[in-house]
């Protein structure tokens, strides 16, 4: 049951307030790596400059700008500017080097086969900050994907892949990120009508997820109220429970106002963007999704997910998608504290905007306890009311200062293709178990 059951143990106390296209070539990605470490190395060597001699960088950052990707040679140039008129003894700078070192094997059982699959993965992480004042903060992260995976009947697998490369503009209420990154927004957790752009894996252990590439802006106000404004580009693949993917030459664009309310805040977001229907002989169409969410804490925590999405074809014979997501969490006190977690999410499928052609429920709860400050046991289950199908996991997981130990069981019953967002990134169905360790720096 696909990507809404993958399942990460939560922290015991909720606050209120990556992959390559499947025809590419290896001669491809190995070029796409080589221009990754080309960038790399050149944005290093600039920022070392500027590192290094403050303000005099600038005119050699503005040269290197034109090297690099449109976007990112456009962000180096601002940089240069406000770089050339910022004294240099007021200048601070931070790097940082870490990465995570993970390893895991998995057996099931289906239909009385046996299957294994076993990997290491390595993802070391560049961060670099720059202050030329007191307003302005630039920063620069990157982050490679290096993993090597086996799986029964399968040829051992080994890949390098970009995983975040982003540069950062910040002040103290805005923030604007250029390149591949994550967003991700709304107060779902397992059942998420707002997973416009991530693929969060909730079991997983690592957080990891593909991201995007645009550029983000962000404005928070003294209030708490927020905005958000985005435009991606480049986004050939089906992002979050996307089931066609975007052109790669079309841009999307989208936006996100977040306000507070009493006892919880609410927000109005919508996002545009052209569909690729060729793999269904559809051609290319446009998409707009509408969607209203909220949370409030009143002794429990409270919170709805609703978008509106309309596909304009008339290829298509129910354009109209409808998802509501209904969520409730709250800590039972009792003995350390019980973490209890229930969503339902309503997907509608519909020829007009107020009609009812199609439709699937389900329902997913979570719980969690700690057994002291290094361990926590978790459950997580989901139950399909259309197919009458139930899925479980059991997670226990310690954590010391950088290694993390994680050991499940599951549960995973066959189910129709028809419930896409239940069926992607499918880990098999049957019953069977993980261990993961994971060492970070």
């Amino acid at each position: 049951m696909g990507d809404l059951l993958n399942i990460r143990p939560r922290p015991p106390k909720r606050s209120r307030s990556t992959t390559a296209s499947a025809g590419r070539t290896a001669l491809a990605r190995g070029a796409a790596a080589a221009q990754v470490v080309a960038l790399a190395k050149g944005m290093a060597r600039a920022w070392q400059a500027v590192l290094t001699r403050g303000t005099a960088a600038a005119k050699g950052i503005a040269i290197t700008a034109g090297k690099f990707p449109a976007p990112i040679g456009a962000f180096t140039l601002g940089a240069a500017l406000i770089l050339g008129g910022a004294p240099a003894s007021q200048a601070e700078s931070y790097a940082e080097v870490s990465g995570q070192l993970s390893g895991w094997i998995a057996g099931r059982r289906h239909q009385n086969d046996n299957f294994y699959h076993t990997g290491v993965r390595y993802i070391p992480g560049l961060d670099l900050e720059y202050t030329p004042g007191e307003l302005i903060r630039l920063g620069f992260d990157l982050s490679l994907n290096s993993f090597a995976v086996k799986g029964s009947g399968a040829s051992p697998k080994m890949e390098l892949e970009l995983y975040r490369l982003k540069l950062r503009l910040t002040s103290d209420q805005t923030e604007m990120r250029f390149g591949l990154q994550k967003i991700n927004f709304g107060p779902g957790y397992l059942l998420r009508s707002l997973r416009w752009f991530d693929r969060m894996d909730p079991r997983d252990p690592q957080k990891l997820t593909e991201g995007v590439y645009g550029v983000r802006f962000v404005y928070s106000a003294m209030n708490n109220a927020s905005l958000w404004l985005w435009a991606l580009y480049g986004n050939d693949e089906p992002k979050g429970y996307e089931a066609l993917p975007t052109p790669g030459d079309e841009a999307e664009f989208g936006g996100r106002l977040q306000l507070p309310v009493p006892a919880g805040e609410a927000a109005l977001s919508c996002h545009t963007r052209m569909v690729d229907g060729s793999l269904h002989r559809l051609g290319k169409f446009r998409e707009n999704r509408l969607a209203l969410d909220g949370r409030w804490d009143v002794g429990i925590g409270i919170w709805f997910e609703s978008v509106l999405q309309r596909q304009h074809s008339d290829l298509i014979p129910c354009p109209w998608m409808k998802y509501l997501t209904l969520g409730a969490d709250y800590t039972v006190p009792l003995g350390q504290g019980l973490y209890c977690l229930f969503e339902h999410l309503a997907l509608v499928r519909s020829s007009e905007l107020s009609g009812r052609d199609g439709d699937n429920n389900f329902t997913a709860w979570h719980l969690n306890y700690p057994l002291g400050i290094l361990d926590l046991v978790s459950a997580i289950g989901y139950f399909s009311w259309d197919e009458e199908k139930y899925a479980q996991y059991l997670a226990w997981q310690r954590t010391w200062d950088s290694v993390v130990l994680n050991i499940n069981l599951f549960y995973y019953p066959s189910s129709g293709g028809d419930n896409y967002m239940l069926n992607r990134n499918l880990p098999g169905s049957g019953y069977g178990g993980q261990l993961t360790a994971m060492f970070n720096h």
